[in-house]
């Protein structure tokens, strides 16, 4: 850890556009729970090219327009002389790359965190959103106790692990067979919240989609499942 406001400026600006990237692709994706090691490195690695790419854009924003940029030769030579002279541009344009490579490392993660890997998948993600995402479906319970409830799932925990420490909602029309009965009954209530580890089976009724939709849905899920 930095021992100096300076160092924890510099490790800031380091690791800023990393963790916007990590953070953006967990919000679009399915939650993952890397080694600490490899969540460190994604946050730098993204921070670098970022960070490389913005001053290789400053550098043609340099050349192109001398009298807009700051003078990083005369900074380089003259120093905290320079710096003392032009402080509030240096503040300013300092500001302004860091913030373009956040924007940056934010675009990267939308373009690219909307669908992880099938291997980075829970069966959950892979039935509520891989093969007919932003749908809503039925979906039907059977209970450890042997009862049943359906309703039209809202929510669900996006965890790639399989965990039973999670929950599933659903919400109207809800209906629930108690256990030991055969008869259906409308459940009076907007929603209901279940968890993972009640549930021995679980159904899934999508909408219905055109024929050639429907062949490319199942073709893609055979390749996935190939994969």
């Amino acid at each position: 850890m930095p021992t100096t406001v300076t160092g924890l400026v510099l490790l800031v600006v380091l690791l800023l556009p990393g963790l916007t990237f990590v953070i953006i692709r967990e919000r679009r994706g399915s939650e993952r729970r890397p080694t600490p090691f490899r969540e460190t490195g994604a946050v730098v690695f993204c921070s670098v090219l970022t960070e490389l790419a913005t001053l290789i854009l400053f550098a043609v924003a340099r050349g192109l327009m001398p009298g807009l940029t700051p003078d990083v030769g005369r900074l380089v030579r003259e120093g905290a002389d320079y710096a003392r002279d032009h402080y509030a541009e240096l503040g300013w344009w300092a500001v302004a790359l860091l913030l373009f490579s956040c924007a940056l490392a934010a675009t990267a993660a939308a373009l690219t965190g909307d669908r992880p890997h099938a291997s980075a998948m829970s069966a959950w993600w892979v039935m509520f959103d891989r093969w007919f995402p932003g749908e809503s479906p039925i979906v039907g319970c059977i209970l450890e106790d042997g009862s049943y409830i359906e309703g039209r799932q809202a929510s669900f925990n996006v965890s790639s692990d399989d965990s039973p420490d999670r929950d599933l909602v659903l919400v109207e029309p809800l209906k629930y067979r108690a256990p030991g009965t055969t008869e259906m009954h409308a459940f009076p209530w907007g929603a209901a919240c279940i968890s993972a580890r009640r549930i021995v089976a679980m159904f899934v009724s999508y909408p219905p989609v055109p024929e050639g939709e429907a062949e490319a849905a199942a073709t893609q899920a055979s390749a996935s499942a190939a994969s």
